[in-house]
């Protein structure tokens, strides 16, 4: 996704294609569904994939305003961001999905942390057509909730490949979400209540009402 020519010849970048690479190899090979369906996205190019070096002035002023809000960290203006920018980033980030489907990931992690996080970064986008009609009748919180919860649990999925999960993972999977984002808990969510939350890579190829279709 890259346009700038010093990215380009920058090794970390090439590194990161390899890397990138390798993990689509990885997802290729598994057998849980969710990576089937996480394959069959980036073939048919519904996503665009990069790491933060690839970021657009868009997108990157995006990422400037959350930081500050969120993280109390003030990015440099200028753009492309350098090295150290993109390295202050990868602290805080392992990947990003944003709303016209460009994804970015740490070029820092390895190949099996980028397959892991690249299933997590597209199950966003396969769960979309779930969460934009949560979000019309569910408090915000909880429908935030349940869609990073859908995001965790495709990355366990992948994790087992092709076994079932059990409710042990599933607890786990509520409290990972309930410590990483505590923005998204409260009186109107209640994970020992909610318990599997469904996604659109429970049904096979073709079949989910839920598929984004792109």
């Amino acid at each position: 996704m890259s346009h700038y020519n010093f990215f380009k010849t920058n090794p970390e970048v090439r590194n990161f294609q390899y890397k990138l690479n390798s993990a689509i190899t990885l997802i290729r090979q598994n057998n849980a569904l969710v990576a089937r369906k996480v394959i069959e996205a980036i073939d048919a190019q519904q996503v665009k994939i990069g790491s933060f070096f690839d970021l657009t002035p868009e997108h990157y002023a995006s990422m400037r305003r959350s930081f500050k809000r969120e993280h109390k960290i003030n990015l440099p203006a200028s753009f492309p961001p350098g090295e150290l920018t993109v390295r202050k980033i990868e602290s805080v980030l392992e990947g990003i999905i944003y709303a016209d489907k460009y994804i970015y990931l740490s070029s820092k992690k390895n190949v099996e942390e980028i397959a892991s996080t690249l299933i997590h970064e597209v199950g966003h986008f396969l769960n979309s057509g779930i969460f934009d009609e949560e979000s019309k009748f569910k408090a915000p919180k909880l429908a935030s909730y349940s869609d990073e919860v859908r995001s965790f649990t495709a990355e366990k999925m992948f994790e087992k490949n092709g076994f079932c999960l059990t409710r042990s993972d599933i607890k786990k999977i509520h409290n990972t979400v309930s410590t990483l984002y505590p923005e998204f808990t409260g009186p109107e969510v209640d994970p020992d209540s909610l318990g599997y939350i469904y996604a659109s890579y429970d049904w096979p190829l073709h079949e989910s009402p839920w598929d984004n279709k792109g």
